[in-house]
């Protein structure tokens, strides 16, 4: 086999290997998120107003500064209650 004929198996090599890695992390990703429970509403309950996101594990207060763009997978009735559950309060 000619030189430039190996140098072409290489990049082509690369080429699909990166690819691969691409498909295989986007795939990743996609199953991750859809395992996330999504919120059906941004609102929670008037009982329970406090919005806890699952993921990051922070609840938002009402009058926070995310609160309104925070879609609860939970939601809490007091701070105790979330902080039981291992939620920590938005710095913000």
């Amino acid at each position: 086999m000619s030189k430039k004929i190996k140098i072409i198996l290489i990049i082509c090599g690369i080429v699909l290997v990166s690819f691969l890695i691409y498909r295989l992390n986007y795939w990743y990703h996609t199953r991750i998120s859809s395992k996330t429970p999504q919120a059906k509403s941004v609102n929670c309950p008037n009982d329970k107003p406090i919005k806890g996101n699952a993921q990051s594990g922070i609840y938002h207060i009402p009058d926070g500064q995310y609160y309104i763009k925070t879609r609860p997978e939970r939601c809490f009735a007091t701070e105790e209650e979330a902080q039981k559950a291992d939620y920590r309060k938005s710095k913000k």
